[in-house]
């Protein structure tokens, strides 16, 4: 009962710190957060528009400046649409940017007051611009990823253990294997993404006709691009800890004594060495889970999808309302593998100890 508890304290923590962290771009200010500029016409003056925004006062007359509350500059922008003898609104820019705490703890403090009423913030949607609420778009989000995450992950771990086998197996086939997971170690995910995104662009071409699919078109998602890359990038990680792993078994007394006893080395293989390696491949799997999240959000930003790591990756798409939501969002999602890699480890594991 303690560990469990122990979990969810670090659990709640890890929330806390990412809600922080996924604010702290409101800590820069490049305009003034209580100051806004209109543009009227002829048959209204400044005083008349400042009546009708309670809270703001007259500035300077001749700039047409008003001052509001502190941080409700972008608010009071919006009501200014419905003002007659306004033709525009615009916040007051600062003369070089800055770093506000102040601004950060006000941001901080009006989400939690909206996350208190079930207001977690709203983003535009990129093709229609229209206002969407985060709660209500969550679960398309949640389902649009997982349609080529989870596959991708599931195929990430067949490969590497199906690789690590083989080139356990043979030799040549195992130094082959080798040499190419060296040199995919070495690429950046954007550049296998780019590269598999070209690859269809020249298959197109080549073909004379649409292929697959490359960038979101409204409801219809890249499915084949963003599930290459989660497959890919994890299963090179595995595959280098279990060619570790299974190397260090093969060295082990109890392969030595069954390989004299006759059996083959493929029979130790999947007999014995495989069954001991399962430890270090659930030691890796949250590490190489974490690194499929962070490539599933590089591929959905650059294939404009609009899911969990897309949202928060794409300009496009980012809202300072909704940002904290969605990243707290996404390390659940994070935090739920973990759990259940936790819950595999205890359950296939058999820890040994000397007894005292």
């Amino acid at each position: 009962m303690k560990l469990i508890f122990r979990w969810l304290l670090l659990g709640l923590f890890t929330l806390v710190c990412i809600f922080f962290l996924s604010n702290i771009r409101n800590a820069f200010l490049s305009t003034q957060p209580d100051q806004i500029r209109v543009a009227i016409g002829p048959d209204t003056s400044i005083r008349k528009i400042s009546e009708q925004m309670p809270g703001s006062q007259v500035l300077n007359e001749k700039a047409g400046l008003l001052s509001v509350p502190y941080g409700k500059s972008w608010d009071y922008i919006g009501r200014t649409t419905s003002i007659k003898g306004i033709f525009r609104a615009t916040t007051v820019p600062l003369k070089h940017p800055i770093i506000s705490w102040r601004y950060y703890g006000f941001s901080i403090k009006e989400q939690i007051k909206g996350f208190a009423h079930g207001d977690f913030g709203k983003f535009r949607n990129p093709f229609n611009r229209k206002e969407v609420a985060v709660l209500g778009e969550l679960p398309n989000m949640l389902l649009r990823t997982c349609t080529y995450f989870i596959p991708g992950l599931l195929l990430a771990i067949v490969l590497s253990v199906l690789f690590a086998m083989i080139a356990s197996m043979f030799r040549r086939v195992g130094a082959m294997m080798d040499g190419t997971h060296a040199l995919l170690v070495g690429l950046p995910d954007f550049f296998l993404i780019v590269l598999i995104q070209l690859g269809a662009v020249y298959a197109t071409k080549y073909v004379g006709h649409f292929v697959l699919l490359i960038v979101q078109v409204g409801d219809k998602t890249p499915f084949l691009i963003p599930f290459l890359t989660i497959a890919l990038i994890p299963s090179v990680t595995i595959y280098g800890t279990l060619r570790v792993a299974i190397a260090r078994e093969l060295g082990q007394d109890y392969v030595v004594t069954a390989l004299a006893k006759g059996l083959t080395r493929r029979e130790v293989l999947i007999s014995h060495v495989m069954r001991n390696v399962m430890a270090d491949l659930l030691a890796i799997l949250p590490k190489a889970t974490t690194l499929a999240l962070a490539s599933m959000a590089v591929a959905e930003a650059i294939c404009g999808i609009s899911g969990l790591g897309g949202f928060i990756v794409s300009p496009a798409l980012q809202s300072v309302s909704s940002m904290s939501a969605i990243c707290m969002a996404l390390a659940l999602v994070a935090m739920a593998f973990h759990v259940f890699y936790a819950l595999l480890r205890k359950k296939f594991i058999v820890r040994t100890g000397e007894v005292v």
